[in-house]
């Protein structure tokens, strides 16, 4: 009896991990056909009436790859797809919508086939559910089912016209950051302005980004230090994103509100993708033009940058 219970356990077991195993988008497409393969009579005259998913491009694909795997294996006919086309036209029907049972089964006739596939793809928490199904016309017996998990992948979200959720941190029309450090004094000399200010080695930036692009935006940037004061500054940048990771490297000038004089930033940060946003460090020289002098300070910092504002990849 404690045999028979431990080994229900472990069949249970097995069947609840790989029921939560996913794959990509063309392994679930021929793991289906797969699956039918060994239960389709040979000689049988096959078509994929219909696919219900969210865009025509994903339902087409599917339909198609489906068309192509069946056909493949040799021992089936199945109908070219130029004929359910023409139908579908005829009929006002949608191969890419939800097509009932009776329907399907009718332009199953029509086209002259004995077995008709049809099924679905849908979201599924953080992944897709594909459901395929294979149906008799004569008898309206079903083949079978095969319901697979589909996870992000660039064939899938590309079909969807959508970005992979993982990746959305790095497609936003808006980046907001804040950071705040160390400044290293580079040159300094005996100026007059420098009377009456206390010098405190304390560096920061804040800044909000409009990215149109994916490789380049423009940044509206309050940062410096307590050696020579804040700066509002125009901030172009060149973001690369490999991965996890990020890199934004920026030049731009502005005006030193302490100085009343122009100033210029510029340098770069490496950061990691944590939580919603990214964990950066920065390296930031800045430097203020005061006549035929230009001191330099240097802002060694930690910040953090979020994204808002979901946009298209």
């Amino acid at each position: 009896m404690k045999k028979l219970m431990v080994l229900w356990l472990l069949v249970f077991c097995s069947a609840f991990v790989h029921a939560q195993q996913s794959m990509v988008l063309d392994d679930a497409i021929f793991d289906s056909v797969d699956f039918f393969s060994s239960r389709l009579p040979s000689g049988s005259t096959i078509a994929v009436t219909n696919f219900e998913a969210e865009t025509k491009e994903l339902s087409d694909f599917i339909i198609q790859e489906i068309s192509v795997a069946l056909s493949n294996l040799g021992s089936l006919r199945v109908v070219d797809r130029s004929r359910l086309e023409l139908l579908e036209a005829e009929l006002n029907f949608n191969m890419s919508g939800s097509v009932s049972d009776e329907t399907a089964q009718g332009i199953g006739r029509m086209i002259g086939a004995q077995i008709i596939f049809s099924g679905s793809i849908v979201q599924y928490r953080d992944m897709y559910r594909m459901r395929v199904q294979a149906i008799v016309i004569e008898t309206t017996e079903i083949i079978g089912t095969r319901t697979l998990n589909v996870k992000y992948d660039p064939t899938l979200t590309g079909l969807l016209g959508r970005i992979n959720p993982a990746d959305s941190w790095k497609y936003q029309w808006l980046y907001a950051g804040f950071g705040v450090g160390y400044t290293a004094q580079l040159n300094r000399d005996d100026s007059p302005d420098y009377e009456y200010y206390v010098d405190i080695p304390l560096g920061f930036s804040i800044y909000a980004r409009f990215q149109p692009f994916d490789l380049f935006g423009i940044a509206l940037d309050f940062s410096g230090d307590l050696f020579d004061g804040p700066n509002i500054s125009i901030v172009p940048t060149l973001t690369i994103r490999p991965s996890s990771f990020a890199i934004d490297l920026f030049l731009g000038i502005g005006y030193n509100l302490f100085f009343g004089r122009v100033a210029f930033t510029g340098g770069g940060r490496v950061g990691y993708k944590v939580g919603p946003g990214v964990l950066y460090t920065e390296v930031r020289p800045t430097g203020v033009i005061i006549d035929d002098y230009i001191p330099i300070n240097v802002n060694f910092s930690l910040g953090y940058q979020i994204g808002f504002i979901q946009r298209k990849k």
